[in-house]
């Protein structure tokens, strides 16, 4: 069983999914933020970008893994270094006129740092007690209590929106929609707030809720 093929495959479709909830409550609550003409590309390219960094730590920490290094020992520096490129290559693929980001890293390194840290425990947590023949589900429901896998999903997603409401405050926009962006950020962290709360209920519910289900 490829283990770390199946730690992308949840954590891609996680994300997707939270990005597609946090949108359509932002639909439902300002209509006037999803006209902006970049932000529908700006979201959709957000999400891509944040799978890659999270595909990133999860091969990071599972290397480490197999190395036999333990979990403290790793370089979350070395890390964070490392997702500043997925940064660079999302920044040079938007290709949004009149529209430029100035990253200030200072704004949110300690969140992305304690996010890397997060997932890379999540990873030697789970790898440390898989067995080959186990399916994903028993091994959450082996490591974590309903409580602490609700909690662990709620803490990931909520960093990532705290970096992204960090992001958006640090963006250089050279267009007359620089007001708007500032003045919405609030309404964007909120939608992905929620979006949060019912992806760690529904995600815990399909471990926990019933055990005869696979996952």
């Amino acid at each position: 069983m490829d283990k770390v093929g199946v730690l992308y495959d949840k954590d891609g479709d996680m994300m997707h999914e939270f990005s597609r909830r946090s949108l359509d409550r932002l639909a439902a609550g300002s209509r006037l933020f999803m006209s902006l003409p970049f932000m529908s590309a700006y979201l959709d390219a957000n999400v891509k970008k944040e799978v890659a960094k999270d595909r990133l730590i999860i091969e990071e920490a599972a290397e480490a893994f197999k190395a036999g290094k333990d979990a403290c020992d790793l370089d979350l520096e070395d890390i964070f270094e490392k997702t500043k490129k997925v940064d660079q290559a999302f920044l040079n693929n938007l290709m949004i006129p009149t529209f430029s980001f100035s990253i200030r890293y200072s704004d949110f390194a300690d969140i992305r740092i304690k996010r890397i840290w997060r997932i890379s425990k999540t990873v030697y947590a789970l790898l440390g007690k898989w067995p080959d023949t186990a399916a994903f589900a028993d091994v959450v429901r082996n490591v974590y209590t309903e409580q602490s896998f609700k909690e662990l999903i709620r803490e990931i997603l909520h960093l990532y929106n705290l970096e992204t409401r960090m992001l958006i405050r640090s963006m250089g926009l050279l267009s007359p929609f620089s007001k708007a962006m500032t003045s919405r950020a609030e309404t964007l962290f909120q939608a992905m707030e929620d979006a949060a709360e019912d992806m760690a209920h529904t995600y815990t519910n399909k471990i926990f809720g019933n055990k005869n289900v696979y996952v």
